[in-house]
């Protein structure tokens, strides 16, 4: 499935992709050949630089039912550390061990006593649960869960899973089977090249010989995120 999806890190220091333009407009890079998308926390999506939408159902947490999300990291071609968007944050004292968090508010919990580490703690830092923290912190963190891709509909999750959405060139959404960065599979196991934004083109060279074994094109697809639906 190639790299591990990508993660935009702030609005102004990301590893995210620049918009390419419009139809009237010129693209970067030329030639319409702009693909790829990144994961993140959506509150940090803009129409400059989007992230993709996810709809997760944790397990193991104090939120597990549906709802909007977003991906930390990429553990698997079809697995993923969610968290979702609105899971509330919690004190470090009532953290669960075994569990994964990110730190919403560093204040002056003893966070390497969690199993944080040594180093530079930072708002978004990830890290699974060694012990809870003592009682009366002002730090205060959100609990993150894996969720798996699945081929369910909104509001029909079960738990464990979550959906990433593209729409193909017939304007028809489809569920995400696996992806990365650049390169999705359906789960009708039809290949994709993935991107947010709205293309003349819907097809891109891939440099195969051009039989059915080896094809030569590939559908590019818009993915689903909050700025371009």
């Amino acid at each position: 499935m190639g790299r591990p999806l990508k993660i935009a890190k702030s609005l102004t220091k990301d590893i995210a992709y620049n918009n390419p333009g419009d139809d009237s407009k010129p693209r970067v890079p030329s030639g319409e050949l702009y693909y790829g998308v990144v994961g993140g926390n959506v509150s940090l999506s803009s129409i400059q630089n989007p992230i993709t939408s996810t709809r997760v159902r944790p397990t193991g947490g104090s939120i597990t039912a549906e709802g909007d999300g977003f991906i930390l990291k990429q553990k698997a071609a079809s697995k993923f550390l969610v968290s979702r968007l609105d899971a509330s944050a919690i004190d470090p004292a009532n953290a669960v061990v075994g569990s994964t968090v990110r730190v919403v508010a560093v204040g002056d919990t003893d966070w390497a006593s969690m199993g944080a580490g040594k180093g530079t703690i930072a708002v978004g830092m990830i890290f699974s649960v060694e012990a809870a923290s003592a009682a009366g912190s002002s730090g205060t963190v959100a609990e993150c869960g894996i969720c798996t891709l699945a081929n369910e509909n909104d509001a029909g999750l079960t738990a464990g899973n979550m959906t990433v959405t593209y729409t193909d060139v017939g304007s028809s959404a489809v569920r995400l089977k696996r992806f990365s960065n650049k390169h999705g599979i359906s789960f009708a196991d039809a290949p994709v090249l993935l991107n947010y934004f709205n293309i003349r083109d819907d097809t891109i060279k891939i440099g195969g010989s051009g039989s059915a074994a080896s094809p030569n094109t590939r559908d590019l697809v818009q993915v689903e995120n909050p700025d371009l639906g």
